[in-house]
Order: C-alpha cells, then structure tokens, then sequence
C-alpha cells in the first residue's frame, strides 16, 4: 500500500529543521541545518533571507534521500517559521536588505512614538495588543523614516515563513494567525485595521492577503521542485509562525489547555474560545491555528535564552569537559544545579537580557544577580537562572488568571524541557502539574505536519493533535518548603521590578547620550 507521508519544517532563529512524518505526526525522518545571525551593530540584529532559502533548499534535499520510496508519497508540505521579523520585497519579489530578526531593537524610538497621544489606546481598540522594538510595525517605520530609498521600493512587507513559502509557491500570503503578529490585524474580526495603517502611513497594500492557517495556499512550483526536490504541484498548507504550530504540536488546541515553549524566547500560550485581554497592558491576543478560536500568549523574552547566554559566557570549561565525556553542556549543569537547595541560598536571577514583554512591556529591562555573596557558586548561579525563568512563568501565569483565562491543564515543550531538575523547579514554582511532550524538540515541525494534514483533508478539525500527542513524563509540584520558599521569593521578584525598572531606563539613556557623543 502507498504511504502517505507529510514534509514539514521548523524555520527557527538558529537553523532549519525539516521532517517527514506519517499522517498521525510521527516523525520518520529529519534534517537540521543551522545558519546565523547578522549583528552589525549594538541593538542590530539581521538575517540573511537566501540563507534561510537555503537551509530550506538542502534540509529538505536532505531528509527527501532518507525516504526509502517514491517522493511522491508526500501529500502535503507546510513550514513554521520564527516570527515578528520584517523583511521588505520589491515588485519582483527580491529582498532589498536582510530580515530584520525579532531580536532586533534598532526601532525603539519609533516604537516609543507611536503609543504615545493615544496611540496605546488606538492599538489596543483596534487590534487588542501593543507593539514594542522587536515587533513588526516599529520596524517597519523605521524602514519608512532610516531608509526612505527602500521605503521607496518596498511593495510588500513579509515575515520569515511568508518569504519562503513565497519562494516555495510563488504565492505573497500570510496565515491569520501571523497577520495577528503583525500588530495591524484585528484577531476578533480577522482582517487588517485600515484605521491603524492610515494613521502610521502604512499603504494596507504593502500587507499579505490573509487566510486562516489550514487553507492550501497554492502547491509547489515547478522552480522550487528543480531546487528542493518536492515533486512539482505537491499542495502546500500556508499553516502557522512557531508559535501557533507549537500549540498544535504540545496536544494543547482545545480551550483550557496552555502550553509553556522553551526556545530562545519562553512562552506560555492559553487556548481560549472566547477573546478575552488586559486592556492596559495586554498579553498577545492571536489568533489559533484552529480558526475558530484564538490564542492569548505571554512571551518572555529569554527564557531558554537566560540558560544559553549563561552557558556560553562562563562555563567554557564545562563545554569542554562535556565535549571530552560526549555529553550535553547542559546536561552536566543541571547535575550541579541539582546540588544546591532550592532558592539557591537567597540568590535571585533576573531574565530579562533583552528587554521584556510579559506581562509588563518594558523595552529597557536587563538581566541582574541579586544577593550574590562569597558564599554563593557557579551552581548557585545555574539554578537561579532557573529558577529567575520559574518566577517569570509564574508572573505571567498569574496575569492570565487575573484577566480570566481557565488553566485546565499544562503541557511543555522545548530545552526546559530535557531537564528534570529544570522542569521541577518550574513545577514547584508555579504550583502547576506540568506535562513534558515527547519528543518535544520536534514538536514545532509535528505541530506544522498536523496543520498540513488538516489542511488538505486528512482530518476535519486540528483536535485530533490532542488525541495523538504523547507525553514523556509529568511532574508534580511538591507542596512544602519547597515552594513556600519559592512564593516568598517570587514576591521578592516581583519587588525588584518595581525597583529596578526606572533604574533601567535612567542607564539607557545614559548610553545613548554618551554614544552619541563619543
């Protein structure tokens, strides 16, 4: 009998994963090819659009050679891809600079602008959510008002997943749940605010079509299919940025299910069926993959990413010493976190090294160690990444049940993930039973198979994910003195927010009055 097999890829901000899998999401086969980041300058983070192609191009060659029978076998082909990039095509389509990558700040003067008079309130009537620096429409003024010679070119402007299924189809288009991100897309009525984009000067013609995330947006070409090796007219599934697809790939689609993503950035995403959002600082209000409910997320920053920076800036011995034993660097830190009570001796780690998001909206936070004394080691300061990741999930857990989000149940999903010192600490912290995805690395690539076998017919609706997601483990909060440490240093959290905020922004403009002048 014939297979019947899906291609999927996870477009990340550090390389490309493509798999092919069965039609229940069963990954078969994959492919990973990493490529890297642009940072000209301070704040200035790019990417190359042709290498990201690229890595499409040969991933997907790749893991089609692992494929034991006919190519023709793939019924459908859909991408998720990291999101909030901005990258401006000409009228044939070509880009005229690099991505701009969502780690970008370079726009906090226009982002600044434009919520100020009103503007928050016109943002949050209009499409329930406010930009910051590393969002779309900050940056795209920045375009209009730094490069009017590109601004002059520009006739679309296009997320990463957008640039390449435009590579992969020939189609300019973007799924509801993307133009949500774009921060010019009403989620409730699902259609562009032409209020907003007159009054920020952005023709509404310059923004992709939008359709919802399980429609057949065209098939590939007979270009794409000389490049990649797809067989030309395989249907493609426009499906949906990391975020969405991640929902679909943690078994988290119906309403009351949350899922927490460990990347570079940490999320924590509720299923709701009824569109509910603070109105003065909102959490992202998306649209679903399933297009008959929506998304209300809280992105921290860097998550994952307060672990990796950790990793990379001051433990090279420890890289090293994993590297000679074939062991993970990780691995090996979280044995030593395991070894340090938790609380981590009354030290306490801020995430926030690139700004936040959730729940506060504050462009100029930074990272911290509060309360390091002589007493305190590398250990000390592992776990207290951790567990600075713990109360900030807490944080915005807590917000979503302020505003009246139902948390049925948890799963989890990314880095955080692999380690069960982490993954209890997490539990511990929010007081949440907390459900680990298998294979949850691949959970992104899963979650944008599924979608395509919805999209071309497979399945009726995207809850079938909820049926075939498995789980590897599940951990328990352990309610002791355990976490009524943990509550009481969560309020200390919180407290050094408060303190620390106006400190930040005082030492920004610091910078900038001084770099300026030197």
């Amino acid at each position: 009998m014939k297979k019947r097999l899906l291609l999927a890829h996870d477009v990340g901000t550090g390389g490309n994963k493509a798999v092919v899998t069965d039609i229940k999401g069963h990954v078969l086969y994959s492919h990973y090819i990493p490529y890297p980041l642009i940072t000209p300058r301070p704040g200035w983070v790019e990417q190359d659009p042709e290498k990201l192609w690229g890595a499409v191009v040969e991933s997907t060659k790749a893991v089609l050679s692992q494929i034991d029978s006919d190519k023709s076998e793939i019924i459908g082909v859909s991408l998720s891809a990291q999101m909030l990039n901005t990258l401006p095509l000409d009228k044939d389509g070509k880009p005229l600079t690099n991505m701009l990558s969502w780690l970008d700040i370079r726009s906090i003067p226009q982002a600044e602008r434009i919520v100020e008079n009103g503007g928050a309130d016109s943002f949050i009537e209009e499409v329930s959510n406010l930009p910051t620096a590393k969002d779309i429409v900050p940056k795209i003024l920045w375009l209009k008002d730094q490069k009017p010679e590109v601004w002059k070119k520009t006739r679309k402007v296009m997320d990463c997943k957008e640039y390449l299924l435009f590579r992969l189809t020939g189609k300019i288009a973007v799924d509801w749940h993307g133009a949500s991100l774009y921060f010019l897309f009403d989620p409730r009525r699902r259609k562009w605010s032409e209020t907003l984009c007159k009054r920020l000067g952005i023709p509404l013609s310059m923004l992709p079509d939008a359709y919802p995330c399980t429609t057949v947006i065209g098939t590939v070409t007979g270009e794409a299919a000389k490049e990649t090796g797809i067989p030309s007219g395989t249907p493609v599934v426009i499906g949906a940025g990391d975020l969405g697809v991640a929902q679909v790939g943690a078994g988290a689609v119906a309403p009351g299910k949350v899922n927490i993503m460990t990347g570079t950035a940490t999320l924590v995403a509720a299923s709701v069926d009824r569109f509910v959002n603070d109105t003065e600082k909102p959490l992202w209000g998306l649209c679903h993959v399933d297009p008959e409910t929506w998304i209300i997320s809280g992105e921290m920053e860097t998550g994952g990413g307060a672990l990796m920076w950790y990793r990379d800036t001051l433990c090279e011995d420890i890289k090293g010493e994993a590297e000679k034993k074939n062991l993970s660097t990780y691995a090996m830190m979280s044995d030593m976190a395991t070894d340090v009570p938790p609380g981590s001796d009354s030290l306490i780690f801020t995430p926030w090294l690139s700004g936040e998001r959730a729940p506060v909206l504050d462009h100029y936070l930074k990272g911290a160690f509060i309360g390091l004394s002589f007493g305190h080691t590398r250990a000390h300061m592992i776990r207290s990444v951790m567990e600075g990741v713990g109360y900030h999930l807490r944080w915005i857990k807590e917000k979503m049940t302020e505003i009246g989000i139902a948390i049925d149940t948890i799963h989890a999903m990314g880095g955080a993930g692999m380690s069960d010192i982490w993954m209890q600490i997490i539990s511990d912290i929010m007081e949440s039973e907390i459900k680990v995805v298998k294979n949850s690395q691949e959970a992104g690539a899963v979650g944008a198979a599924l979608t395509t076998a919805v999209g071309i017919g497979v399945y009726p609706h995207l809850n079938v994910a909820d049926e075939f997601v498995e789980f590897s483990k599940v951990y328990s909060p352990q309610m002791n003195g355990r976490t009524r440490i943990y509550t009481e240093l969560y309020g200390e959290y919180r407290a050094l927010y408060e303190s620390l905020s106006p400190i930040y922004k005082r030492i920004h403009s610091i910078g900038e009055q001084y770099n300026s002048d030197l």
